[in-house]
């Protein structure tokens, strides 16, 4: 868990840089890793072959020298006096002494023959693995073990390179003995070092070169996809500020489509209310003072024309009271949606004399009269064609809110010969399902009239988000 927590902020850093810096960062420690590697491997096999090539050199050098003791023992098994004292000679003096400190001749039972610690001279020992490799006539090279017997007979305490050159008969070529020589190792460390040096360099600026130019194609990549990106993030905010400015400017459309249907409404209330009050009042009077006029040359013309003007009187009286309670609305402002609803049925089963069955939202949210008003002459309209086409058979209304969407619908059960006309008016009272539509549609809603093999039905759908309620 620590971890985790651990590496999620460098995660978190390194997914905010750019993809060149990545790139550099990722490539970056994996070349370092395989160079490391690489270089390790490239100079352990360069340290080995210059060991092996420094055990060759000395061991042809010194097999050059050492020819003529091999003969030696080649026939008589074992050095004489006088070559031994040539080989102290030869090993005392100060080039040899100090390259080569010590120096062992085994023979091939693993007694020593001869070496420069005269108390080895004689004596047989456990053969070392570079004696056995050289009896089998490879030059071996290695390091010295301190913990072995001959070395720990001589207190020797610095690991030099044992290399072990075979010596051979002239005629037949057979190894008779084993030259052991220690060499010094410091010149042979500095050269390893300066041939590792050279590999890790080597490795190190193939790497940092092959790293440097990838970077270049991925940096001009990276910076490629850097513009594209903030180009593309400029256009997303304009498309963004651009989509917002178009939503508040729909919004306005819709208010101002608000305010223009409420001052719309305010206009036919006013031209119902003056309806009512003025013309149906004055043709009212008017029929009361036809009573004095009653004078004609007979009395019953006179009172036929008085019969037709009365019944032509009454009849527009009629009609025009009619259109005026069609534009007139009942008070509806401080009523909710389920009320309103409930209103225009409960009057509509008054005039006809049907029943409404209603199903109602139980929303109480407080609507705008604009939208009170389209409610009520929507389920005002619809009735009136249930009513007309269906007789009233099976008059229902449905209202659910979803979210900030009104659905409402008006059905009956007048089977699919059920059609309505926008030019309709039964009894005076409707308005047309073309004006309910312009008045929908001016609302941002919309109006559909499905037709069902068991009758028809009417639907509204009006969003009410968008600043509606606040009209």
């Amino acid at each position: 868990m620590g971890r985790r927590r651990l590496l999620l902020p460098i995660r978190q850093w390194f997914g905010r840089q750019t993809l060149s810096m990545q790139f550099l960062l990722a490539c970056g420690a994996l070349i370092f890793l395989v160079a490391a590697v690489s270089g390790y491997l490239i100079s352990r096999e360069v340290s080995h072959n210059a060991a092996v090539d420094r055990a060759a050199a000395t061991a042809l050098f010194m097999q050059s020298i050492l020819e003529p003791a091999g003969n030696e023992i080649a026939q008589s098994g074992q050095l004489s006096a006088e070559r031994r004292l040539r080989l102290d000679k030869l090993f005392a003096e100060p080039q040899f002494k100090d390259r080569f400190p010590y120096f062992e001749l085994w023979l091939p039972d693993g007694s020593v023959a001869y070496s420069t610690s005269k108390e080895l001279i004689g004596r047989r020992f456990n053969p070392p693995p570079g004696l056995l490799r050289a009896l089998k006539g490879d030059v071996a090279a290695e390091y010295a073990d301190l913990t072995a017997s001959e070395h720990t007979l001589r207190s020797l305490s610095t690991r030099y390179l044992e290399i072990y050159s075979p010596l051979r008969r002239s005629d037949t070529g057979e190894v008779v003995a084993v030259a052991e020589i220690h060499e010094d190792t410091d010149t042979l460390h500095w050269e390893i070092f300066e041939v590792r040096l050279i590999g890790w360099t080597v490795v190190a600026g193939a790497s940092t070169l092959i790293m440097l130019g990838l970077l270049a194609i991925v940096h001009r990549g990276s910076a490629t996809i850097e513009r594209q990106r903030l180009r593309l993030e400029q256009r997303a905010e304009e498309a963004e500020r651009v989509s917002e400015e178009i939503r508040v400017l729909r919004d306005r459309a819709r208010l101002a489509s608000l305010r223009m249907t409420d001052s719309n409404e305010r206009l036919t209330r006013g031209i119902g209310a003056d309806l009512h009050d003025g013309p149906a009042q004055l043709i009212g009077f008017a029929i009361l003072q036809t009573e004095p006029v009653r004078v004609a040359r007979s009395r019953s013309e006179r009172e036929e024309a008085l019969e037709v003007i009365c019944g032509t009187l009454g009849e527009a009286l009629k009609e025009i009271r009619l259109i005026a309670r069609s534009l007139l609305l009942p008070d509806i402002e401080h009523l909710d949606l389920d009320q309103v609803i409930g209103r225009a049925a409960k009057l509509h089963e008054a005039r006809t004399g049907t029943q409404v069955a209603i199903k109602g939202s139980g929303s109480k949210l407080p609507l705008p009269p604009v939208i009170k008003t389209c409610i009520y002459r929507f389920v005002q309209e619809g009735l009136n064609n249930a009513h007309r086409h269906a007789n009233g058979r099976g008059q229902a209304i449905r209202c659910r809110i979803d979210g900030t969407v009104l659905n409402l619908s008006v059905r009956d059960n007048g089977g699919p010969s059920a059609k309505s006309s926008s030019s309709d008016k039964p009894d005076g009272s409707g308005l047309g399902i073309h004006g309910l539509q312009q008045r929908v549609e001016s609302l941002g809603g919309t109006l559909k009239f499905v037709h069902r093999r068991d009758g028809a039905e009417l639907q509204m759908t009006l969003d009410l988000g968008g600043g509606m309620l606040d009209g």
